[in-house]
C-alpha cells in the first residue's frame, strides 16, 4: 500500500531553501571555472613554494606581490627598513628590465638570502616586458679544491695602460680598454682574445670616477654629478629620467669593459644604494 507523505511549509521557507541552494550550486560552478592564483598554484605543486616570496615588475603596474609571503615581507612601506628593503628591489628589477640579464643581490632582505631576478620576455621576440623575483635561502656548499686554469698566456700589446683586472685593462691617457674575451668555441676549443674598445666621453668620465673610488660604493647622486655637473639634482634625490640616464650610461660602460656584460664582475649594483667598481678584488654582487 502506498502511503503519501505531505509537507506543509510556508512560501517563505520554501523559497530560502532554494536561494541558498542556488547561491551554493553557482558558487561552486565558478569555483570550478576561475583560474587558480598563483599560491594555489604553487601549492598544488609543492606547498614550500608557497613559502618563498615572489614579485612580478613592469613598468605600468610596478612591483606586485604575486603570493602572501611576498606581501607579508614588505607590505609596511611606512618601516624605514622595509622602505630600504623596498628599493633595493625596485633597483634590481628595473636593472633587470632594462639590460635583459639575470640579477642576483646576496643578503636580501637578510644574511643568507639571496634575491634572483629574472627578465620576462613579452610575445614579440627580445622585447622584456617584465622581471620576476624570487627570494630564497642560500645552502652552504662543501668548497671544492681549486681549479688551476691551463693554457698559453696571452701577451698584451706595450702601451701606457692601467690593469683594472686580469681581464680588463685602461690607458692611461686615451679614452681606451682591453677587455679580454672568450672567443666562440671551435673544434679546436674555446680561446681567449682581447679586444679593444674606444670609450665616449660620457663613459670614461663614469669608468675612471669609479676606478678612482675602486670598492667603495658610489651613489647615483655622486656619479650623476660627475658626468652631468650642469644638471642640477635635488635634494630628494634624481628625477626618474635622470635615473634612467644613469642606468643607460652603466649599461653602455658595461658593455665595453665586461668579458660578460650579463653577468658583470667590475661594475657591480649595490642595489637601494648605488654602483661600485671591483677590480682585482672579488665582486660580491
Amino acid at each position: 500500500m502506498t502511503q503519501y507523505v505531505y509537507w506543509h511549509a510556508p512560501l517563505w521557507q520554501i523559497a530560502l531553501i532554494f536561494t541558498v541552494s542556488l547561491m551554493i550550486l553557482l558558487w561552486l560552478i565558478m569555483r570550478a571555472w576561475r583560474d587558480p592564483t598563483l599560491s594555489e598554484a604553487l601549492i598544488a605543486v609543492e606547498p614550500a613554494l608557497d613559502r618563498q616570496p615572489f614579485f612580478f615588475f613592469s613598468r605600468a603596474q610596478g612591483i606586485v606581490y604575486l603570493n602572501e609571503t611576498a606581501r607579508q615581507l614588505l607590505h609596511d612601506d611606512r618601516d624605514t627598513e622595509k622602505r630600504k628593503y623596498l628599493d633595493a628591489l625596485t633597483d634590481a628589477m628595473i636593472e633587470a628590465v632594462e639590460e635583459g640579464r639575470l640579477v642576483r643581490q646576496s643578503d636580501w632582505p637578510e644574511p643568507d638570502c639571496i634575491l634572483l631576478v629574472m627578465p620576462v620576455v613579452g610575445t614579440e621576440a627580445d622585447t622584456v616586458t617584465g622581471a620576476l623575483a624570487q627570494v630564497f635561502r642560500e645552502i652552504p656548499l662543501t668548497a671544492s679544491a681549486p681549479v688551476t686554469a691551463t693554457g698559453e698566456e696571452t701577451t698584451l700589446q706595450n702601451g701606457n695602460w692601467l690593469r683594472v683586472g686580469p681581464t680588463l685593462r685602461l690607458h692611461c691617457e686615451r679614452p681606451l680598454v682591453q677587455i679580454q674575451r672568450k672567443s666562440q668555441p671551435t673544434v679546436e676549443g674555446t680561446k681567449t682574445r682581447w679586444q679593444e674598445n674606444s670609450l665616449g666621453y660620457l663613459e670614461e668620465r663614469l669608468l675612471r670616477h669609479l676606478l678612482d673610488h675602486q670598492a667603495q660604493v658610489q651613489t647615483p647622486e655622486i656619479l650623476f654629478q660627475v658626468v652631468w655637473p650642469d644638471d642640477a639634482v635635488s635634494k630628494l634625490g634624481l628625477r626618474p629620467e635622470q635615473k634612467d640616464r644613469l642606468r643607460r650610461l652603466v649599461y653602455q660602460v658595461r658593455q665595453r669593459v665586461e668579458p660578460d656584460s650579463r653577468n658583470p664582475q667590475y661594475i657591480c649594483t649595490a642595489h637601494g644604494v648605488g654602483y661600485v667598481l671591483y677590480g682585482d678584488t672579488e665582486a660580491n654582487n
